[in-house]
């Protein structure tokens, strides 16, 4: 979609900016789609619908200059819409740098005396995106919802022991959609902020995620509202790369076992400069005491890891259909690369507000 047949009068945007726009798209900030925006379908067939577009008074207050979008033969989606989401996603985290202390002590690096091996990172989260159409091609939302995030770590040295973590997820967070349409080929530009609050980390930690889709609407012979697209696309997402927080002996070892675990990690232990030997004393003597039986879920240890997501692309591939202008229904696969995702989207939409009458 040419955004100067979008804007009209209104607001002149030469052909070469428009390319430099798209171009500064394609090539810096690959995205995130949840909306397709308006389309105009070259078929014969839909003649007499898209002609009632251009000669409809467009009556709704959004999206703004949706009137002019309307009068050029675009099939506006309904403004005001609501997506209940469900989202799972399994990818590979690099622990670059791990702090530890016990009980609250000041914590210190023992990055040089330690090895992880893999670090995979599981999400499901079920979501409600509300989202306006603010412009033609312009979409902006909100994202809440929670879900359960599970780690699975293993370490190398100075034992080799897998653990796996599970915890309850809140999230939250705003993001906006730039899209475009050639004919039936559209363009989606996404990014959003998404907070996640998990129970044992101190603060939220925010994810930025960013996709571009290049895509391909075949409209129903029958009905120019029923519409099948399907594209393909990047998608980017990078984390904030220290988290703090604070987890139980018990709960990060279970059934870590004694005899020779202990002996061994008390040989690296006495190996260790001063105030690391005397925050993985206390740690291991907590252990001892989880294999011998006490009760150990009082025994903190406090944590900070500097983390980066191991490969932050990755291909996506995914279809919609739209039942009418109300329904529609989206998924899509990530592949390749360090992670694997899987989205599944509902979306109800309706007008919203007229304008008011003069």
């Amino acid at each position: 979609m040419r955004i100067q047949q979008l804007l009209g009068e209104r607001f002149t945007f030469g052909r070469k900016a428009y390319f430099i726009v798209i171009l500064t798209i394609v090539l810096i900030c690959p995205t995130q789609l949840y909306a397709q925006g308006a389309q105009k379908v070259f078929n014969s067939v839909h003649d007499a619908y898209f002609d009632s577009l251009r000669n409809m008074d467009y009556p709704y207050t959004f999206p703004i200059l949706g009137k002019g979008a309307a009068k050029r033969g675009y099939d506006l989606p309904y403004a005001w819409g609501v997506s209940g989401i469900y989202f799972t996603q399994k990818q590979e985290i690099n622990i670059n740098s791990t702090s530890i202390g016990f009980n609250g002590s000041e914590m210190v690096d023992l990055s040089n005396f330690i090895k992880f091996g893999p670090t995979i990172a599981t999400t499901n989260a079920y979501t409600v995106r509300p989202d306006l159409w603010v412009l033609p091609f312009l979409n902006v939302y909100g994202i809440f919802g929670g879900g359960t995030t599970q780690t699975d770590v293993t370490l190398l040295s100075p034992v080799g022991f897998e653990t796996s973590q599970r915890f309850s997820v809140d999230s939250y967070g705003l993001g906006a959609t730039l899209t475009g349409a050639f004919g039936p080929i559209w363009v989606a530009w996404d990014n959003n902020y998404n907070f996640a609050d998990v129970e044992v980390v101190v603060e939220p930690v925010p994810a930025f995620n960013s996709s571009l889709r290049i895509g391909h609407a075949i409209s129903d012979y029958n009905d120019p509202e029923k519409t099948l697209s399907i594209w393909a696309g990047v998608f980017y997402q990078v984390i904030q790369n220290d988290t703090q927080g604070s987890i139980s002996v018990a709960e990060i070892f279970p059934g870590f076992g004694g005899g020779n675990f202990i002996g061994t990690l008390n040989d690296w232990a006495d190996g260790l400069p001063p105030a690391q030997k005397v925050i993985a004393k206390q740690i291991i003597g907590k252990l001892e005491d989880a294999a011998n039986g006490i009760d150990t879920s009082s025994s903190m240890i406090n944590y900070k890891l500097e983390k980066e997501v191991a490969a932050p692309f990755n291909l996506i591939f995914g279809a919609q259909y739209q039942f009418n202008k109300h329904w529609m229904l989206r998924s899509e696969l990530g592949v390749f690369g360090k992670r694997s995702q899987f989205l599944l989207n509902l979306n109800w939409r309706f007008p919203g507000f007229k304008k008011a009458s003069l």
